[in-house]
């Protein structure tokens, strides 16, 4: 399964958390005990870099575009987690932020890519 948008983050946020309201991708870990029985549980919500690496084989490794980092992802309209995407980059200049279509993603990899001579 492939993703059905693409969101350009700040290379400095790679730190961040997904926004708390997207927990699609959130995991649980679980600690054991010598004798294998499970001691502890704990859910992760991970940060940006930790989606991209978790993810990757469903949609692909993050491009790293200048200081910006390219994500693919599955977002939904119906619990509003596209709008919460959405708004992550109000109020802020392209590409911060910024949700983009296959296509759109495409265009902004090619045009700020330097070309390997």
């Amino acid at each position: 399964m492939r993703g059905n948008l693409y969101i350009s983050i700040p290379s400095a946020d790679n730190g961040k958390a997904l926004p708390e309201s997207i927990t699609r991708y959130d995991w649980t870990e679980s600690t054991y005990n010598e004798e294998g029985e499970v001691e502890s549980t704990s859910t992760i919500h991970p940060t940006w870099e930790q989606y991209g690496e978790k993810y990757k084989g469903q949609f692909g490794a993050p491009v790293v575009v200048g200081e910006h980092i390219v994500y693919e992802m599955e977002a939904s309209w119906k619990d509003s987690e596209v709008s919460t995407l959405i708004a992550l980059g109000s109020s802020k200049v392209e590409p911060n932020y910024t949700v983009m279509t296959a296509t759109e993603a495409r265009e902004f990899i090619v045009l700020n890519t330097n070309p390997q001579i």
